[in-house]
This record gives structure tokens, sequence and C-alpha cells, in this order.
């Protein structure tokens, strides 16, 4: 049964901008009539964001929630077109890769070393650097980010 994407996975993205989706989040898939696949889009802290078509549909319904009555709001148009007119569909081949459009590679900064990191309801890929700067900048302020969460 699938409980959501956990873990941190460190791959390489090839001179084709194909990069292997580890085999645990390619489980979600287990049962199912689906090939692996999921939407990509560009996604805050220029990592990308990717979720499995049924993830992607709960996603937008939650959106748009949020953002029924604020259609026509600046900040609403401005994150629809950043989120909806970059995202695109990809399906794992036989190897279990995805390839990222150039231009998700570019806006992420994604050079040979990638991480991959399950985080509950989607996927994420940062360019190893940026990672690492980061998890440095949030673990300096974990324990105030932990204590404004429960609070």
């Amino acid at each position: 049964m699938f409980h959501g994407f956990i873990g941190e996975y460190q791959h390489t993205i090839d001179a084709k901008n194909r990069v292997m989706v580890p085999a645990k989040f390619r489980e979600a898939f287990q049962g199912t009539q689906c090939e692996p696949s999921f939407y990509v889009t560009r996604g805050p802290d220029k990592c990308l964001l990717l979720f499995t078509p049924d993830q992607w549909q709960h996603w937008e319904n939650s959106l748009d929630q949020i953002t029924d009555v604020k259609n026509l709001k600046g900040s609403v148009r401005h994150f629809h077109r950043a989120i909806y007119a970059n995202a695109q569909f990809v399906a794992c081949d036989k190897l279990g890769r995805i390839v990222i459009p150039q231009t998700h590679v570019e806006f992420a900064g994604l050079r040979e070393e990638v991480i991959i990191l399950g985080v509950k309801q989607r996927l994420e890929i940062w360019s190893k650097e940026r990672w690492k700067e980061y998890q440095e900048k949030i673990l300096e302020d974990f324990e105030k980010l932990t204590e404004d969460i429960y609070q």
C-alpha cells in the first residue's frame, strides 16, 4: 500500500536530460493500470516538482479550492502561469528514466549529479549543489521551524 514518497536519492542526469526515477518511487504504480509517469513543473526554491497523475489531479483540485474566488488576482494569475505553463507530462521508459525538458533543466540548474526527494505526495528534483545549500540553510533554523509548525 502506498503511503507517500519519502527518502533522498542521488542520481545522474545524462546528456539527453534523462534521469532515473528510483525504483522505490516507481513502486507507487504497482497494482495500477498506469505505467510510471509524472507531471513535472517548476517549484519553489529552484527545484522541480513531480506528481503522479492522481496526485496532480488532487493538487489541482486543492489549488482550485484555495484560489477559486481569487482567479483574477495578480498573484494567483502569476502562480498559475508559473505552474501550468511550465508543466509537462513525462513517462518512464523501460529502464525507469524520464526526460526532463531542457527549460526545466536550466531552471533548476541541473548538472551531472541530481538529488531526487520523496516529499509525501510529490517528488522533487534538485541540483546537488542547491540541495546542499538549502539543507544547510534550513538546518540552521530547524528548531524554530519545528516550533512554528507545532504551535
